[in-house]
């Protein structure tokens, strides 16, 4: 996710550096259910944006969400998050500081930037997501 981008759902964007998480990461869910976790990550922060760049497990879930990704059910990533601050101007919310607390896999992401792909572990570059 780009900071400084606005939401395409709504008048929300998250401010350069806003986002923490836990040192331990935090979980990769199917369409903000948690009921359906993947995996386990720690995003990385550079360039203005949230990154997540690791590999989905060998196990079922894991595999179906690259088959599901390939296939374009799942087109990008969406944010969980608790707002520790935000403010609004001109009727747009500015998320300050928040926690991430989870991400999920979705149809259609509220940020235009948040794309996933998941590229062919057989050329030697990991399967994951952006």
């Amino acid at each position: 996710m780009d900071y400084e981008t606005r939401a395409g759902d709504r008048p929300e964007r998250f401010l350069r550096g806003s986002l923490a998480w836990p040192v331990g990461g935090v979980i990769l869910n199917e369409q903000h259910n948690r009921q359906a976790p993947i995996m386990r990550f720690t995003p990385q922060q550079a360039e203005g944006r949230v990154r997540i760049d690791a590999p989905l497990p060998d196990t079922q879930r894991g595999r179906d969400a690259a088959t599901m990704i390939r296939d374009g059910t799942f087109t990008g990533l969406s944010v969980e998050f608790r707002a520790v601050r935000a403010s609004s101007r001109g009727g747009l919310r500015e998320v300050e500081a928040a926690q991430l607390v989870a991400a999920a896999l979705v149809d259609i992401p509220s940020y235009p930037t948040s794309r996933v792909e998941v590229r062919d572990k057989r050329t030697g570059r990991r399967r994951g997501w952006l």
